[in-house]
């Protein structure tokens, strides 16, 4: 190698480098291409590179013996001689051909392994390491000297090592530290009709490989499961095939009745392969577990002497067991697709196969895991059949059509065209493979499964919107986990717990360590329960994980698995979990030592770093969220998709808000599994990144002195949070014209500048105007103010606060804000209006404020009369009809047009006559319509009266409306006429009356409370009030008082004040009222019994009679006529008890009608009615209410109810008949002593006692006209 020149260097190096290790050879090939070259090291290290080879040629076995038996031995020869021939072969041998085991032992014996490692791949952990000891056994070499191998948490390789066991994921994982393989010069890639994420992603590198790695020999094996396809995508390489040992297996077709039991189609079938008797075991093969669980109780029934063995994947591995030991009685094996191929069960002659399977599917359009069960390809049902030949002859019934199976697809989709990419996707952006697309595939995956992997990638932040690889996604590649997992696990490092984190990053890289055995479940729950947390299945798992540590980590492993089947936990998964957190731990720490030993977490730290560790979660979860709908017990979550929360889980019966799961599988429903409650305050923080922020309504918001917005936070279009903000911030623009529009235009500031207020008032005062002149046209459009503004505001003031401060910083200088009338006008407008619209009226002293409004179609459209509510009955009615002179001509032209067209067409034109009649008269000469009449009369001749106008039609601006104000201006009710308001508003007027005549002083000695004498002045007819208008003194009885008050009207006053007047009076005399009551109850006794009214209740009716007619005639204004009145109180006893013995006759007579009435034989009708009249005529106050005259004829009423019964006996047919006309009318008597009451009694007197002469010629129709009358 001692060359002088370069090109004799290059040549010698050429000479030996097919002797040198492959590693060796390309690092001195760089090394000799270098710049900075080194020929003495250069020279120094081929030494070594030779010597290194020169030592592993030595390592290669002198003998290597085969099993003759395997019929891959027997092909060794061919198998030979196509490696030696072709770079890639495709091996295909049946399970038990011995492929597995033997190809590395030819490689080594074609001198394979000495420039490399022979690699060789297996699907599962379990497989490397039990291949690599069996190879090792049959070398006679110890395991990790010439053979070893590497799983993920396993190791046993050294320098001395030529074949190298792996799982396939290793290989892939080396793959980033060295691109090329350089460290093998053969691989073996087992099993690769599994067809997983990892094999397709190798054998799509591997192609490109070959290429640049002509020495590398690639063998891959395969079940006889498509071969071409593989072939094909190596360039049409060599198949060689090796038949197994198999024995014919008959199949038969048996499809169910699809009505029929499927349960009862198993057991005949089984029935049917053990005729006449069983020569083997039985394989059912089911899609779930739910169908193997059904089976395993019914089939016993069945058949009593067979032993039933479930057989599937979550099974506890001690039940697995059961089914790989040979028993004496024949077993039924119940399994799902995992007997198909991974595993081999003993003794199996006869198979049943329903022909389905439950086959993961990833969605891209709901992101998640579907578990459907679908019909398996042919492949996979042949693959079932072969399971019955491999001791001997068998049976396969298939539950289905032959049809149904030669319709199905020949082979099953490999695990790319059904699996999630982003693992996949990741690998080859951080190794910079090129595009997902132009990859070479075997079977190149669907477009929409890779845009969903990206869309994920992006989600976690591991790569960008350019799908480029972010820092974050460059850490997230370097973990052997699934991306959302390895994303978890970044986010433990910046947490105060990020051990806990990283332990449920490994939690959930491995299946649920808990197990629920069909035969144990409530002793299994009981356990589970344990260290079940209330609100987090996470949180769950993290306190399994407490347990296992302080309970069972320092055990033996025999100590270990005793812990775990006690507390039906997976021993195997525990194990699993604990080195995936170890390798998980040791690769985030960054060389920092490992620690010792866990430290526990107390119940009350755990629940205070609860939060931490679920934001952690959310980082690689974040789109496994759901918000609760309000109609449905279900979850909305991103991309459409509505799931359930899985029933084990926590939160299954306490629904949280919001919730975020570990797993979302798609099987019966679409089901979440794993959960935890989240708090919305998470998401924003953790998915800032992906949050759709959306601003609607902008208004301005006066009290804030801003124009805002709402801002509304979604989450994959989940409403997650609405909140108000700035929208000048985002939007300033558009912020600073609603400013404008709203706040300055609008007037809608809150603290209004006092150039606002002057712009204000100043457009208030043109508005007014307009509504005066009923001309919309004066006031300046909102386009024209706002133009104003915008012309003189700087770009950046949009808030009241910019807006003062721009203000305090121009206010000497610049046109500034102030408008001018011309501003505030359209252009050629005027705003004179003259005395046509006065600002207010005065009518009766009272000056009342006008206002104007401009809006036809509207009540309120026309001039409004505003009255306050203490002045409402000291106004003259008829005024207000004449409105505003401004409005009085189109208001009596309309009047006149309102004329009917044989009236109407003496006064035509109407415009003319109505200016003729306002130039003649005017409303001091009268109410409207009767001016107009005569007016009307003098000019046309015609006769016309009020009537013959229908005021009605008129438009609502002509008609008055008339507004009842209270002190402070509050509207408390509207109408066209005075008399209207009254009605309505009669008692709140009063009281705002007094109110008012409370606080003047010229009025406040007529109002006082609780008066005991006249000790006042002499009562004014009327009193003036302060602002105009009179008012009423008068006495008024206020419950048990007599106070002085004010009334809005004569006739209330004096009403008032007779009742007053009469109760003052009365609380002078107690003594005589004491006498008057003593006199009743003395005289009256025991008459009154069962009455509604007592003798106190008559002596008090008595004694506001005998004041009524005596004391208050004539009825006293001031202190000497009171004191006149009081000095007939002699008078007024003697006639209380005239009174008296009236009613003592009464009493007695009509005790005397009523025992009478109860005389056996009296007809019912008749003593109804006699009772009801006697009732009316003594109802409760009937003394105060009879009048002069009725109290006179009441002795003839009670003589006619006597006449009545004594004529009944002999004529109780005509009493019935008399009867039956007087009933309807007493039943429509509105009160007693209303006067169709009186005419009624007459009535009865005319009927049943005519001798009695009855007066004033009673008769139905007058009492019914009494009647109509009142209504």
């Amino acid at each position: 190698m001692s060359a002088a020149t370069p090109e004799a260097r290059r040549a010698a190096f050429a000479a030996v480098r097919d002797q040198l290790l492959i590693r060796d050879a390309e690092r001195l090939h760089r090394m000799l291409s270098g710049r900075r070259f080194d020929a003495p090291r250069f020279e120094q290290d081929v030494a070594r590179a030779l010597t290194a080879a020169e030592n592993r040629q030595r390592l290669r076995p002198t003998r290597i013996n085969y099993p003759e038996e395997l019929p891959v031995v027997q092909a060794r020869d061919e198998i030979k001689a196509a490696i030696e021939a072709h770079q890639v072969i495709v091996l295909c041998g049946e399970t038990g051909s011995g492929k597995t085991t033997q190809l590395p032992k030819i490689c080594l014996e074609l001198g394979r392994g000495t420039r490399g490692l022979i690699g060789h791949t297996q699907p599962r952990r379990l497989a490397a390491r039990s291949v690599a000891t069996r190879i090792a056994q049959e070398l006679n070499t110890p395991l990790g000297q010439m053979v070893g191998f590497e799983t993920r948490f396993d190791r046993r390789t050294c320098e001395q090592t030529l074949v190298k066991l792996m799982t396939d994921g290793i290989l892939l994982a080396e793959m980033q530290r060295d691109r090329r393989l350089l460290a093998y010069d053969t691989l073996i890639i087992d099993e690769a009709h599994e067809r997983s994420l990892n094999i397709d992603f190798l054998l799509g590198w591997l192609k490109h490989l070959l290429r640049e790695r002509p020495e590398l020999k690639l063998i891959i094996t395969s079940a006889t499961l498509d071969p071409e396809r593989l072939s094909g995508h190596f360039g049409d390489c060599p198949i060689l095939r090796v038949e197994g040992r198999a024995y014919p297996v008959d199949v038969r077709y048996r499809p169910p009745d699809p009505d029929g039991d499927l349960d009862a189609a198993v057991a005949d079938a089984i029935a049917e392969c053990w005729h006449p008797r069983p020569l083997g075991d039985v394989l059912v093969f089911l899609p779930g577990e739910r169908e193997i669980n059904e089976l395993a109780r019914s089939l016993p029934g069945r058949f009593p002497r067979a032993e039933v063995l479930p057989l599937y994947s979550r099974l506890p591995a001690q039940q697995q067991d059961r089914v790989f030991s040979r028993g004496h009685a024949p077993r039924i094996v119940l399994a799902t697709n995992v007997a198909e191929t991974s595993i081999t069960v003993p003794g199996i002659r006869y198979v049943v196969d329903l022909g389905t399977a439950r086959i993961s599917r990833f969605s891209p359009r709901l992101g998640v895991q579907q578990l459907h069960v679908e019909p398996v390809a042919q492949s996979a049902a042949n693959q079932r059949a072969g399971r019955c030949g491999r001791v001997g002859p068998g049976i396969c019934i298939r539950l289905f059509e032959q049809v149904d199976f030669e319709g199905r697809p020949l082979f099953t989709d490999p695990e790319i065209l059904r699996a999630n990419l982003a693992g996949v996707i990741l690998q080859m952006t951080a190794l910079k493979l090129g595009e997902v697309e132009h990859f070479g595939w075997v079977d190149a995956p669907e477009s929409r499964h890779i845009s969903d992997a990206y869309r994920l990638l992006q989600t976690v932040g591991a790569l960008d919107d350019a799908r480029q690889l972010t820092a974050q996604g460059r850490d997230i590649a370097r973990l052997p986990l699934d991306p959302r997992i390895a994303r978890i696990a970044l986010a433990g490092r910046d947490t105060a717990c990020p051990d806990a984190v990283w332990v449920l990053a490994a939690a959930l890289s491995v299946q649920d360590p808990h197990e629920v055995p069909p035969e144990a479940q409530t002793q299994a729950r009981q356990q589970h329960a344990t260290w079940r947390h209330a609100k987090s299945d996470f949180l769950t798992l993290l306190q399994l994980w407490e347990r296992w540590q302080a309970e069972a980590a320092g055990l033996k492993q025999g100590g270990q698995r005793k812990w775990c089947k006690a507390r039906f936990v997976n021993y195997l998964r525990m194990t699993e979990w604990t080195q995936v957190y170890q390798q998980v731990a040791d690769l985030q720490r960054d060389g920092k030592p490992r620690r010792e030993s866990w430290a526990p977490l107390p119940p009350e730290t755990l629940e205070r770093l609860s939060p931490d560790i679920h934001r952690a979660l959310l980082t690689g979860l974040i789109d496994h969220i759901g918000l609760k709908r309000p109609e449905a017990p279900e979850y909305q979550g991103p991309r459409g998709r509505k799931f359930v929360i899985f029933p084990a889980s926590v939160l299954a019966k306490k629904a949280p808000q919001w919730v975020m799961s570990a797993q979302l599988v798609q099987t019966s429903k679409l089901f979440a599994r794993t959960n935890a409650a989240v708090d919305p305050a998470w998401l924003e923080t953790v998915g800032a990144h992906l949050l759709k922020r959306t601003v609607q309504d902008p208004v301005w918001h006066a009290e804030r002195g801003e124009v805002t917005s709402v801002e509304y936070l979604s989450l994959f279009g989940l409403p997650l949070a609405k909140r108000n903000r700035h929208y000048g911030s985002s939007h300033p623009t558009e912020a600073r014209h609603i400013f404008i529009r709203d706040a300055l235009v609008g007037g809608q500031l809150l603290k209004k500048p006092k150039v606002l207020l002057a712009n204000l008032a100043l457009i208030e005062s043109v508005r007014e105007k307009e509504a005066r002149l009923r001309r919309p046209d004066l006031l300046a459009s909102d386009e024209q103010l706002f133009a104003f503004y915008d012309a003189r505001l700087p770009p950046e003031v949009c808030t009241d606060a910019a807006l003062r401060q721009w203000l305090h910083a121009t206010r000497h200088c610049g046109p500034g804000l102030a408008l001018s009338e011309a501003d505030v006008l359209r252009p050629g407008a005027s705003s004179d209006v003259g005395a046509q619209f006065p600002d207010h009226l005065t009518l009766g002293g009272v000056r009342l404020r006008l206002s104007y409004t401009h809006d036809p179609g509207e009540d309120a459209d026309g001039v409004s009369v505003h009255i306050p509510q203490s002045q409402l009955f000291a106004l003259p009615d008829a005024a207000f009809d004449w409105l505003v002179p401004g409005l009085q001509p189109a208001l009596v032209e309309a009047l006149i047009r309102t004329l009917p067209h044989k009236l109407r067409r003496y006064c035509t034109p109407a415009a003319e006559y109505a200016r003729a009649v306002l130039e003649a008269a005017g409303p001091a000469d009268g109410a409207l319509l009767d001016v107009l009449c005569r007016e009307l009369q003098r000019m046309c001749g015609v006769a016309l009266t009020p009537a013959d106008f229908e005021p009605a039609k008129l438009p609502a601006h002509l008609r008055p409306r008339l507004v009842l104000e209270d002190e402070q201006g509050r509207a408390l009710g509207e109408a066209d006429a005075l008399h209207t308001l009254q009605q309505r508003h009669r008692e709140p007027a009063r009281a705002a009356l007094q109110k008012v005549a409370a606080k003047a002083e010229a009025t406040q000695a007529w109002t006082r409370d609780n008066l005991h004498t006249w000790d006042f002045d002499t009562l004014p007819a009327q009193v003036t009030l302060p602002h105009g208008g009179g008012a009423h003194p008068a006495l008024v009885l206020n419950g048990e008082q007599v106070d002085l008050r004010l009334f809005e009207s004569p006739a209330a006053a004096d009403a008032a004040h007779r009742e007053g007047c009469r109760a003052l009076l009365l609380a002078q005399m107690n003594d005589r009222l004491r006498d008057l009551r003593k006199t009743a109850k003395s005289r009256l006794g025991t008459r009154l019994i069962g009455r509604a009214f007592g003798a106190e209740d008559l002596a008090h009716s008595l004694a506001m009679r005998a004041a009524h007619d005596i004391l208050l005639d004539p009825l006293p204004r001031d202190g000497a006529a009171f004191q006149k009145a009081y000095e007939k109180r002699g008078q007024f006893s003697r006639y209380a008890l005239d009174l008296l013995d009236d009613l003592v006759q009464w009493m007695a007579l009509d005790a005397e009608l009523r025992t009478r009435l109860r005389a056996p034989g009296t007809p019912a009708q008749a003593v109804a009615d006699i009772e009801g009249q006697l009732a009316a005529l003594f109802a409760p106050g009937f003394v105060e209410h009879i009048g002069e005259h009725t109290w006179l004829r009441v002795p003839t009423y009670l003589k006619a109810i006597s006449v009545r019964l004594d004529s009944l006996a002999l004529k109780p047919q005509r009493d019935a008949e008399l009867s039956a006309q007087i009933a309807p009318l007493a039943a429509r008597l509105p009160r007693p002593y209303h006067p169709a009451h009186v005419m009624l009694e007459e009535w009865r007197v005319l009927l049943f006692a005519q001798a009695l002469k009855a007066q004033g010629s009673p008769s139905a129709e007058k009492i019914r006209a009494l009647l109509n009358d009142e209504a």
